[in-house]
Order: structure tokens, then C-alpha cells, then sequence
């Protein structure tokens, strides 16, 4: 009992820095995934154990800790994942940006004949080149244990451990086939979401050579072959990795402009005429509400979708466009 009030001491002495350290960790995670092109299907998790919890399992099991900084798991971090893809791009990042101490793909565990949890999960310490730096001093000798997992893994998780149902010894039998049935058709999403991407890419490289130029065989606009026209007629410093391509495509569609070639007419025709009011805006210091002043490059105002709605109203007439698409954008 007296190490267990020691322990307990140590616990509400050290809290706030590891609640720094768990913040301080999600904030260098979210710079290298946005880096690196890694797609979040939520945003990160956390948590730091909570003391009663910590005293149960050490009760439960007698685990046997000198101090609490010993707990692998005492800063929990859980980074949930759109696409199957990063799970290698997540792995790599992790490797080279922490100490890594140890690694394991609970899916490995598996038979192919079984289903069950799948995660990935790292205990990791931060570098100690890292604890030189204001910011990250104090924070030596903790772990984290970070859990990286698919949305369709994780809605796997979530319902199993709701159901209870974390293998197949523990599930009734007539119920098996079907709890089988839903997780094959969870993998099955991940891996059509992969070929999603791969044929988007095949796609892309097939359509960038001659993107600008007007078709033998005339195509639909889309999302990917209109980020690929205004990227080769715009400065690629006003292009953002993230942009709502999505909405200027309806904007377009409102205004009667379907085919790839009328873009390339509307965007070539009024170029001239989207960077004066680049040029405009940049001139008198003003940023986009969006964004916030440090956001983009010196001299850039618009994204590729705001010069192209630039565009559109000197096609069109900025009244004519805004009263057709009925909506205020900031680009």
C-alpha cells in the first residue's frame, strides 16, 4: 500500500507534463502526416491514463512499477487512418522521427481462417535530440504507445468490443458466419478504397500530358481532370495540396461548363484578368479569412480555385456568377 500512495503521488506530480508531452506529440504528428500526404479519417485521439485505472490493473495483475514514467502506456495516442496506404507511410514516420521501442501488427496474430483486431502499435520515447529545445525539455524518460489503425479497422474495434466479440472462441455459433461475413466486408472496404486510389493514379498519368489541350475526343469535367487543368494553366505557387475542387466543379456545372475544353477556353481566355485581381488583393495586404496571414507564400492570395472563380466572373460578370451559384466563397 505505501508504494501504491507513492505511485500515487508521482502520478498528480507529473500529469501536467504529460498532458504537455501528449499535446506537444499530436501537434509534430499532424505537421509530418500533412508533410508526408498521410489522410486522418478522424481526428488523432488521446489520453493520459487516469489514475484509477492505473491503481485497478496494478491491483488486477501486481504489476510491480518503481514510478509511474515506467508505464509504457501512461500517454496513449490513437491515429485513425482513411486509407490502408499510410499504414506504411505511418510506420516510416514513426521510425524516423522517435525512438522506437517496440512494435507490433496485432493483425500478424491471425489466421487466414480468422478475424479479429487489427492495429498497429508503437511504444515510443521522444528523441533525445529533441529534449535539447525549450519546448520539449522536461520530457525525457516518458513513453507513449501509439495505436494506428484503418477506419474500417477501427469500426471493427469499436463493434467487437461493444459486442465482446474479440475472437471467434468467444463468439456463439450461430452467430459466427455472420460476424465473419461483416468483417471480411470491412477488409473488403479497405481494399477497394485502395483501388480507388491506384486507378485514380493510372488515371492521372494517363490524362497530365496533354491535359491543357483541347481533346480528340471531347470528356466530362471531373474533380481530377479540373485539378489537372488548373494546375497547368495557374502558378503552381497559388496550388494547395488540399483544395475544394469538389465545389468549384458544381460552381461550374451551375454555369453551364461541363467539358474539359470549355474550362480550358474560360480559364486560358480571362488568365490575364484572374491575376490582376491576384495582384489586387496581394497589394493591398489583405489575406484570405480562411487562412490567416502566415498561411500562404509571400505574394500569393488566391488557391487554384479561387483564381478560378476569378476567372469565371471576368467570363461571366461577377453579379451574373455570384446570383448563379448563389453562394459566397472564400477561395
Amino acid at each position: 500500500m505505501d508504494n501504491l500512495e507513492t505511485l500515487r503521488v508521482g502520478y498528480h506530480d507529473i500529469l501536467p507534463r504529460a498532458e504537455r508531452l501528449k499535446e506537444a506529440v499530436i501537434a509534430e504528428l499532424h505537421e509530418l502526416f500533412q508533410k508526408h500526404g498521410v489522410s486522418l479519417g478522424v481526428p488523432i485521439e488521446s489520453r493520459v491514463k487516469t489514475w484509477s485505472s492505473i491503481a485497478d490493473k496494478i491491483e488486477r495483475k501486481g504489476n510491480a512499477l518503481s514510478t509511474i514514467v515506467d508505464l509504457s502506456d501512461l500517454i496513449g495516442i490513437r491515429v485513425i487512418l482513411l486509407f490502408k496506404k499510410d499504414l506504411d507511410s505511418v510506420r516510416d514516420i514513426v521510425a524516423r522521427s522517435f525512438d522506437l521501442i517496440s512494435s507490433e501488427d496485432t493483425g500478424e496474430r491471425l489466421s487466414e481462417s480468422e478475424f479479429g483486431y487489427q492495429s498497429h502499435h508503437y511504444i515510443v520515447k521522444v528523441p533525445s535530440s529533441w529534449l535539447s529545445v525549450p519546448t520539449w525539455a522536461g520530457f525525457g524518460g516518458f513513453s507513449l504507445e501509439l495505436q494506428v489503425r484503418t477506419m474500417a479497422q477501427h469500426i471493427w474495434a469499436a463493434a467487437s468490443h461493444k459486442l465482446q466479440y474479440k475472437q471467434e472462441s468467444g463468439v456463439p455459433h450461430p452467430i459466427r458466419r455472420t460476424i465473419n461475413r461483416v468483417s471480411a466486408l470491412l477488409e473488403t472496404v479497405d481494399l477497394e478504397l485502395q483501388r480507388v486510389l491506384d486507378e485514380r493514379v493510372a488515371y492521372k498519368e494517363k490524362a497530365s500530358d496533354v491535359v491543357s489541350e483541347k481533346p480528340a475526343v471531347e470528356d466530362d469535367l471531373n474533380v481530377d481532370n479540373l485539378s489537372m487543368v488548373l494546375s497547368d494553366i495557374f502558378p503552381s505557387i497559388n496550388r494547395y495540396e488540399f483544395e475544394d475542387y469538389s465545389a468549384l466543379l458544381n460552381d461550374m456545372f451551375k454555369m453551364g461548363i461541363t467539358t474539359r475544353t470549355q474550362a480550358i477556353d474560360i480559364f486560358k481566355r480571362n488568365y490575364d484578368y484572374a491575376m490582376k485581381r491576384e495582384a489586387h488583393f496581394v497589394q493591398q495586404g489583405r489575406h484570405d479569412d480562411d487562412e490567416g496571414p502566415d498561411d500562404r507564400p509571400e505574394g500569393v492570395y488566391f488557391k487554384h480555385v479561387g483564381l478560378a472563380r476569378e476567372a469565371l466572373r471576368g467570363e461571366f460578370g461577377s453579379e451574373v456568377f455570384n446570383n448563379k451559384v448563389k453562394k459566397k466563397h472564400k477561395s
